[in-house]
């Protein structure tokens, strides 16, 4: 899949943390452009926030940028 998104560097940060299983350390309006970009989604809530985790989308941003 080739993913043609472009993101500041706070946004892939939260991306980053969100597939390290840091979701605590993205701020609510980066979580919010994640998913309104399709790269994250919500778990549910995990009693003091909602949990996230990458779509296919994200995770393929997070592997080609590793490149």
């Amino acid at each position: 899949m080739n993913v043609a998104i472009q993101l500041e560097k706070h946004e892939v940060s939260g991306l980053e943390s969100v597939a390290e299983g840091r979701t605590s350390a993205v701020s609510e309006s980066i979580a919010s452009r994640l998913l309104a970009m399709g790269l994250v989604q919500e778990l549910g809530e995990a009693g003091r926030g909602v949990r996230l985790q990458l779509t296919s989308k994200g995770l393929s941003f997070i592997r080609s940028s590793d490149q």
